[in-house]
């Protein structure tokens, strides 16, 4: 092997070499993942709870604003994180989510979610120019901080997919089908029942979107049926917008003060404030045909502080061009610390036009408030007082009490997470009048999730029940169990023990329950539920079919 003498020249051409191609191929690929990694990031979006079903809840976030299964959610309520979930599915503008810790969350619709999505836009990688081309670029230009220097940036060429804003079409649908009967005294009956909400966006306008939601069920026994539209809405919401426009039959989270109307309404939003107006016809979604008709309009002001929020409204509703009733809303939540929160709901009459027997120049019709303390990660504390004039409808049996009374209401629950994944709950009501008739309840409860290697939740509890009119408790349990990748059986027995006030025994009543959940493809939810109740020898039984899907 012959070894050539290395010279000067040889090595300052060497050099020459290597800094061209740090200069045009590391330099180019460093400077391109500097700009990737600047332009990925995380945005935190957030909506709220829409439906809840037995397992699952959907909040009005979907593919639209970077939602993708799997993401992680917090639910929150008064700004107290009630738990965290996981994103199972997602179209266009809603999702679908599972609770995760706890395994059992609280939600409600209304509640709040807030997750964070990915935001990542990967400019073309521009082409490498080779070393010849190199050679025969030309020097850059010399340039001088004045405006001369300035040269408009020329229009990107990147477009829009052409069907990016066509119509889409998303929501769900659920059906169920249900057969009850079994002893000899009572009638069987058979329903069917079909609900669901239905969305399409982008009505060939961006931005423009159109919903539905609608229930509908069938009794077999006298072919009676029933169908209720809860909300028809077109909605036009442009991120890039302060306003938001709603149209039709409106039950909206941000017009809820106003319960359920058939009008318009409208919202500017900036950083701190939320304002909302809405107008319309007071609705009957339950087919309440005497109920008066009457205007319904408000105004909802809302503005967020560092410590909290804070709430204005006004409603008016007008019957034949008079005003049939004027009150005001005030509300306000406060943050102390990490681990206190406080809320605070009122509502005063401002006239003298409800027939009420406690009405006075401002009448106080409705106050809430509550208490959240969580000091522990594994320790959950919630305290609530209400009082509501004018109504008593102390217990949920069929005969409904309109008696003008006014209502006062204490609940208390207390919860303990444990690492192991078992979760205590107790709790505390009263509710009473100032016709000295009263309610008190007392439970504990408890839920364990997949606390064996065979992966076996337990869900388990008890409750005593004190009341003006009869006395008593139940106990009940339930077991669950994945016996195949796609098939999931629930065990339930319930208890009921108790004495109508006057009688000298108690009455029992025992309802076991055997469900059967199977995950099929195309379905959210395939489920076959049986439940028996045993009342004084008798049996009766109800079995039912229901399936859902999300599309």
């Amino acid at each position: 092997m012959t070894v050539l003498p290395v010279t000067q020249e040889g090595m300052n051409n060497m050099r020459g070499l290597m800094s061209c191609l740090f200069m045009q191929g590391v330099l180019p690929i460093i400077f391109m993942t500097l700009i990737v990694g600047s332009l990925s990031g995380r945005e935190l979006v957030e909506g709220s709870i829409t439906y809840i079903s037995r397992d699952q809840a959907y909040i009005d976030l979907g593919k639209k604003s970077g939602v993708q299964i799997g993401d992680s959610v917090q639910v929150y309520r008064d700004d107290v994180l009630l738990g965290v979930a996981r994103i199972s599915q997602s179209s266009g503008a809603s999702s679908a989510m599972e609770a995760l810790e706890p395994a059992d969350i609280p939600w409600d619709i209304g509640d709040n979610v807030a997750l964070e999505v990915t935001l990542a836009q990967i400019p073309q990688t521009p082409t490498i120019a080779s070393s010849e081309e190199a050679t025969k670029s030309k020097p850059m230009a010399q340039v001088f901080l004045d405006s001369s220097s300035y040269a408009p940036r020329t229009p990107s060429n990147m477009t829009l997919d052409s069907d990016r804003f066509s119509p889409a079409f998303t929501g769900y649908i659920s059906t169920r089908v249900s057969d009850r009967g079994g002893d000899t005294s009572g009638v069987r009956e058979t329903t069917g029942s079909i609900y669901g909400q239905f969305k399409i966006l982008d009505l060939g306008i961006r931005h423009l979107d159109v919903s539905t939601y609608v229930r509908s069920n069938r009794s077999f026994r006298d072919s009676s049926s029933h169908t209720s539209i809860y909300s028809i809405m077109m909605s036009y919401d442009d991120p890039s917008s302060r306003f938001s426009y709603l149209m039709g039959r409106m039950y909206h989270p941000q017009f809820s003060m106003l319960g359920t109307i058939d009008g318009l309404g409208m919202t500017w939003r900036s950083n701190r404030r939320v304002l909302a107006v809405a107008a319309g016809l007071m609705s009957n979604v339950n087919d309440i045909q005497d109920q008066v008709q009457r205007n319904k309009f408000g105004i909802l002001d809302e503005e967020k502080f560092k410590w909290g929020k804070m709430q204005f409204g006004v409603i008016g509703e007008t019957e034949s061009g008079a005003f049939s009733r004027n009150y005001l809303l005030l509300g306000s939540t406060a943050k102390i610390g990490s681990k206190l929160r406080l809320r605070g709901y009122s509502e005063f009459d401002l006239d003298l036009q409800d027939q009420s027997q406690f009405q006075r120049t401002l009448s106080l019709t409705r106050f809430r408030a509550s208490v959240s303390w969580r000091p522990w990660r594994s320790f959950i504390s919630s305290t609530r007082y209400s009082y509501r004039e004018n109504v008593v409808d102390l217990l949920d049996t069929a005969q409904t009490e309109y008696e003008k009374a006014a209502r006062h209401t204490f609940n208390s629950n207390l919860s303990f997470m444990f690492g192991s994944g078992l979760t205590l709950t107790g709790q505390a009501s009263f509710r009473g009048d100032h016709r000295n008739r009263q309610i008190k309840i007392f439970g504990l409860s408890m839920n364990h999730r997949k606390f064996t290697t065979q992966a076996i939740s337990l869900n388990a509890g008890g409750m005593l029940m004190l009341s003006y009119l009869s006395e008593g408790g139940r106990v009940y349990a339930s077991l669950g169990k994945a016996v195949l990748p796609w098939l999931d059986v629930d065990l339930y027995d319930e208890i009921f023990l108790y004495k109508i006030l006057g009688e000298s025994s108690f009455r029992t009543r025992h309802l076991p329950e055997v469900s059967f959940s199977a995950k099929v493809p195309g379905l959210q939810r395939l489920r076959v539920r049986t439940r028996f109740e045993i009342e004084k020898g008798e049996l009766l039984y109800r079995i039912s079919l229901s399936a859902s899907r999300q599309f």
